[in-house]
């Protein structure tokens, strides 16, 4: 199993499947994409689906809505909800801020316009050599699993941005993963370096934009 950072929130893995999860990246994926999950229908989570050909697409149904109107055919969307799982994907709750008033209010005071529609968040764990868990760009998640690896969306708030950094943190030792992987940090006007992550917790913080490869020797997780 091998899994890489696409930038913004995009994760690409291949293992038992070739998975895309939230497709707005700046460098695009391999070809032949089987699944493609989406946390939520933000542009910087979603902005990127109706530039790749192929996969199934898994995400709540009004998640599922959006996508159809960016021109993806209903014969590739798979609405799915929380307790449910497609092959090795497991989907669970999601905890991205999509109707908190507090976003609302973030947008028009820092880009100038209402948020976009998120629709129902998902948060996705794919079960493979190594378990990973994405949580979209939510800095709270409280679910009770424990992934090998944790997508962390570790970026810097306009307000109050040492105390939601805190919170990311505890979220990443609530999860309690060996490795994690930083994603969200390279949105334009919340950049954060991922570098940082790597003074506040024991994890080993997954850095650059190469492929990080995961196997399971002797019953031991080996990255490398």
């Amino acid at each position: 199993m091998k899994i890489r950072h696409l930038g913004h929130s995009c994760v690409e893995i291949l293992g038992k499947h070739h998975i895309l999860i939230d497709p707005d990246f700046t460098r695009p994926p391999l070809p032949d994409v089987e699944f493609i999950c989406v946390s939520h229908a933000h542009k910087d989570h979603i902005g990127k689906i109706a530039s790749v050909p192929t996969g199934l697409i898994l995400s709540a149904p009004d998640v599922c809505e959006i996508a159809h109107k960016m021109g993806i055919p209903t014969s590739r969307l798979k609405p799915v909800k929380a307790g449910e799982q497609i092959e090795n994907i497991k989907i669970l709750p999601g905890f991205s801020v999509v109707k908190d008033p507090r976003h609302t209010i973030f947008n028009l005071l820092f880009r100038f316009r209402l948020p976009d529609p998120g629709g129902t968040p998902l948060s996705f764990l794919i079960q493979d050599e190594a378990d990973l868990l994405h949580i979209g760009d939510a800095h709270e998640a409280p679910l009770t699993v424990r992934p090998d690896i944790l997508c962390l969306p570790w970026r810097t708030s306009p307000v109050g941005s040492e105390s939601y950094k805190s919170t990311l943190i505890q979220t990443a030792k609530q999860f309690d993963a060996p490795y994690i992987l930083p994603i969200h940090f390279d949105l334009p006007g919340t950049e954060a370096s991922p570098l940082e992550i790597r003074d506040r917790i024991s994890a080993t913080v997954l850095i650059g934009e190469n492929w990080h490869s995961f196997h399971n020797e002797k019953g031991e997780l080996i990255n490398g």
